[in-house]
């Protein structure tokens, strides 16, 4: 494993600094220090590894450990804790608020105690914030910029598995839930109206541009992209369900993309995308404009922004192959008899059957049911079963379905002609008994 990789969640770090860090403050990827110790030790001997002897740290760059040694804290032991978190633009920045003096009015005690508690209190507020986030950018202003998602390219990942697996479970309300887990992140916040009161919408676009929307295509880019958050985070919880979970939670996330779409966003996702405007707009598309200028001119920001997207893909080509299916019609055929030629070999039997029975108590129809029930039993005792192979049960049922009703209508609709057409397709077609034998 790589000693730049999450061995829990895959995501990979531009440092091992910051894995270290991931390690120590995430939710469901939390190592102890011995553990963080031992893991590192596992990557000692890589010889492009370069540690601190004060701090532990590992660099995987020679100029990434001489800036650490320079700027760091490591020359003072005792106040490493707090220090060896700062980057070197923060560290400038406190020098400077150090070095500010009272102006000439500002003599009396009173007001040498407040301008020394204001830098205190800013110091504190800068190491505060970026104890908050790894991926704070500071711009030559002073002003603190969030790193920021591309729209399309949020990671579900930030969220704990405790707070994902009670959003899968809201039912039809996860779409609005999951919207607002995300975009209340400032990290996610990649969308603004360049001009109030036009419909215009600005996103943050893959290759760190703005990309414009019209309003109703943005609302529609964004449910998609919450159907997406969900799928994502039903990958990711797959080992906290079962599969009869699993399917429930699949069939809700096709219900909320299939039937919802309108309601969703006539009742919530328009409210939700008005008041972000309203309470954000100003702030939103500052902190987008300082963030594309510090991508384009510092290439560390640029090279962390790039892994997080890399990351992001990781996790939807994971995801995909998760939901192919891995139990074919072949496997299932050999299992449980090719229905075209079971239903072939008693082909007349099975239309006499139609005409004197209730369509419900016929042959072909209880043919269709038992082998439903029976694939079903069979994917879900599967342990080689995908999400994929579970969400197919639903889509398989649903043709089955169709196909009976089909059936039914030509059998009321026949007035006692010899010939009924049991075929619907070529998947639901019925070998001739001649082209089964010669076979």
């Amino acid at each position: 494993m790589s000693d730049r990789t999450c061995p829990s969640c895959n995501i990979e770090f531009k440092f091992p600094s910051k894995l270290k860090r991931h390690f120590e403050s995430s939710y469901h990827c939390k190592k102890t220090d011995e553990e963080i110790t031992d893991y590192f030790k596992d990557t000692d001997d890589n010889d492009n590894i370069i540690k601190c002897d004060s701090c532990l740290k590992t660099f995987t760059r020679k100029s990434s450990y001489t800036r650490h040694q320079n700027m760091s804290s490591c020359r003072r032991q005792e106040n490493a804790t707090i220090l060896e978190s700062l980057t070197p633009d923060q560290i400038k920045i406190i020098t400077n608020i150090i070095k500010q003096k009272p102006s000439k009015t500002n003599i009396s005690n009173n007001n040498l105690t407040n301008s020394n508690n204001t830098i205190n209190n800013n110091i504190n507020n800068i190491i505060n914030n970026n104890n908050n986030s790894n991926n704070t950018i500071i711009n030559n202003n002073n002003t603190i910029i969030q790193h920021i998602n591309p729209f399309g390219f949020e990671d579900v990942r930030t969220i704990p598995i405790t707070e994902m697996k009670q959003t899968l479970m809201f039912g039809p309300e996860a779409g609005i839930e999951i919207i607002k887990t995300i975009y209340n992140k400032i990290e996610n916040k990649n969308f603004y109206k360049p001009n109030i009161s036009k419909p215009e919408i600005a996103c943050l676009n893959k290759d760190f541009n703005l990309t414009i929307y019209k309003s109703r295509e943005f609302a529609d880019a964004l449910f998609d992209r919450c159907i997406a958050f969900l799928h994502h985070m039903l990958y990711l919880c797959k080992n906290e369900y079962t599969k009869h979970n699993i399917r429930y939670i699949y069939d809700n996330i096709e219900h909320i993309e299939t039937t919802m779409r309108t309601e969703i966003y006539d009742k919530k996702l328009k409210t939700i995308i008005e008041t972000e405007f309203l309470n954000n707009n100003i702030n939103n598309k500052d902190r987008i404009k300082k963030f594309i200028k510090k991508f384009r001119e510092d290439t560390d920001i640029k090279d962390n922004s790039l892994l997080q997207i890399k990351n992001t893909l990781d996790l939807k080509e994971n995801n995909n192959n998760e939901y192919k299916i891995s139990i074919t019609s072949l496997e299932l055929n050999n299992v449980f008899g090719d229905p075209k030629i079971i239903l072939g070999l008693r082909k007349e039997e099975i239309i006499l059957n139609l005409r004197i029975s209730r369509f419900e108590e016929s042959i072909f129809y209880n043919f269709w049911m038992d082998r439903m029930k029976n694939i079903k039993k069979y994917v879900m005792n599967n342990k080689k079963a995908s999400i994929g192979d579970i969400a197919n049960l639903s889509k398989e049922e649903n043709k089955i379905m169709t196909m009976l009703e089909l059936i039914k209508m030509r059998v009321e609709n026949n007035k006692g002609d010899d010939y009924l057409d049991l075929n619907i397709n070529d998947e639901f077609r019925l070998e001739d008994i001649d082209e089964v034998i010669s076979v």
